[in-house]
């Protein structure tokens, strides 16, 4: 062999050798990049898995709610409120599921199993400036910035309003709704709304307090260290609670306005006389019925205190709307047990008017005195009251229920005070009894007609609007879904207004 060849040869075996490294390297990696496409689909698999247990748990949910509704059942002791087991943990196939929502009815917080009634909190579309200051963490700026956004016009409300003008200013710059808030989340586009605001410490919205929501500035969220979830303003306002205008057999509700007399007779006659019927038409075509507490009440004074009413809410805004925008949660607890006392001594003054003297605790059932013009007596009010409207509209928005609410949303209904919310409370107890009629609230003690007349057009006993946060889980690879849904059951078949996968 020559020199020449020997040299061809080397070179030759070289290549090869290279060649054979490349191709290793080539398949080395094809190797480790089909094992991470295969892991990556595997752990893609399982958490769609996992979304669809949570999503099993959604429409189990919704079975339960229909179940329920022809039940009638409506307050916190049907089973999607936690009365029952069916929302603990359940299993299906090789995995898990459950929902929860937060526990607002204790004062140790926490969760519950369960869904959560849209109509237990505060509509923030429909609620006036007075009733949206009285929230946790809410102030006189918040609310006057809430109300611009969601509102028509271009004026900016006193106080701590804003519009196109401060937004434009912003960077990026963007434009106010000047309609409804279409989610909650939009809450955090408006002035002086912001995550700490919203939600509080409770940053991963589980209800429970971390050690990273109770160590101060350590780490994130921000938080005060007190040893107590802050929850901010999330689990007490909605965009979604309405209920339908319908009595408790599901029928339209008649409107005393308008019905013929026949109509009246055929839905009413068991529950008053025919001459109660006749007062009834004999009045309305005179003055138009702006409420039906206006049949407890007598026209004239109903449209005497609506205007003393109209007069004291815009006051008060008057005098809110001078207050510094940065209050802190303090003073809005000062200002609200300053407005409560207050409330008391209403009461009782008007008590004397009324020429009632006060029971010593507790006596149910006291008879409120009626105005003298008065169509209905206190018991046949509460009888007919959830068969009669003065409007054709057939969904209500922003109605708060009286079985579901907490004590945080009870207190923004106007004319509310501690002690009505203390009784509506305690009917609620620990036997879970329910209100049958918004009109049950009379027979309160603490309650005078012209506090009813005010938060009566906002109440109702039933909702058919649900939130639920459902889980799904995985317990051999730990993969596991968080999916956030609204319910409505109100129609003939399942319809979700919101559904977003959380995580």
């Amino acid at each position: 062999m020559t020199r020449s060849d020997s040299g061809r040869n080397g070179l030759i075996l070289l290549i090869v050798l290279w060649v054979m490294v490349v191709l290793s390297i080539l398949g080395t990696s094809y190797y480790h990049l089909s094992t991470i496409e295969f892991l990556t689909n595997r752990n893609d698999l399982e958490k769609l898995q996992a979304e669809l247990l949570a999503e099993s748990a959604l429409y189990l949910a919704y079975t339960d709610l229909n179940l329920e509704s022809a039940k009638g059942s409506f307050d916190l002791s049907g089973d999607w409120a936690g009365g029952g087991k069916l929302f603990e943990q359940a299993t299906l196939g090789k995995g898990l599921f459950q929902i929860y929502t937060d526990d607002v009815y204790s004062e140790e917080g926490g969760t519950r199993f369960g869904l959560r009634d849209e109509c237990s909190k505060l509509n923030l579309n429909t609620a006036t400036r007075e009733m949206l200051e009285k929230l946790p963490r809410m102030t006189s700026a918040r609310a006057a910035a809430l109300i611009d956004w969601r509102d028509t016009d271009s004026q900016v409300t006193r106080g701590g309003g804003a519009e196109e003008d401060y937004y434009s200013d912003l960077s990026p710059a963007y434009s106010p709704r000047n309609g409804p808030l279409l989610s909650l989340g939009e809450l955090l586009q408006v002035k002086g709304f912001n995550p700490r605001v919203v939600l509080g410490e409770d940053a991963n919205r589980d209800g429970i307090l971390q050690p990273a929501e109770n160590d101060g500035d350590k780490n994130d969220p921000p938080d005060n260290q007190d040893g107590k979830l802050d929850r901010g303003l999330l689990p007490y306002i909605t965009v979604y609670s309405a209920d339908r205008n319908v009595n408790a057999a599901g029928e339209k509700r008649i409107n005393i306005n308008t019905a013929d007399e026949n109509t009246l007779k055929q839905r009413l006659m068991s529950h008053i006389s025919e001459e109660k019927i006749r007062k009834i038409i004999d009045q309305r075509s005179k003055t138009k019925f702006e409420s039906v507490v206006d049949l407890l009440a007598g026209a004239e004074k109903s449209q005497k205190a609506s205007s003393a009413d109209s007069e004291k809410d815009s006051s008060k805004d008057s005098s809110s709307e001078a207050k510094s925008s940065s209050g802190s949660q303090s003073d809005s607890d000062k200002q609200s047990d300053g407005e409560d006392e207050s409330a008391d001594e209403d009461d009782k003054n008007s008590d004397k008017r009324a020429g009632r003297k006060k029971s010593g605790g507790g006596g149910k059932n006291k008879k409120k005195q009626p105005a003298a013009d008065a169509i209905l007596t206190e018991e046949e009010f509460i009888k007919i009251c959830d068969e009669i409207t003065t409007v054709d509209d057939e969904n209500l928005p922003g109605m708060i229920n009286i079985n579901t609410a907490p004590r945080e949303v009870l207190m923004c209904l106007p004319g509310m005070n501690r002690r009505i919310a203390d009784e509506i409370l305690e009917h609620r107890g620990g036997d879970l009894q329910s209100f049958s009629s918004a009109g049950e609230l009379l027979s309160l003690d603490a309650m005078n007609l012209d506090r009813f007349s005010r938060m009566y057009p906002l109440l109702t006993v039933r909702s058919s609007i649900f939130e639920a946060r459902a889980v799904g889980y995985l317990s051999e690879s730990n993969a596991y879904a968080s999916v956030l849904a609204v319910i409505d059951r109100s129609g003939t078949s399942p319809k979700f207004l919101y559904y977003r996968v959380m995580r």
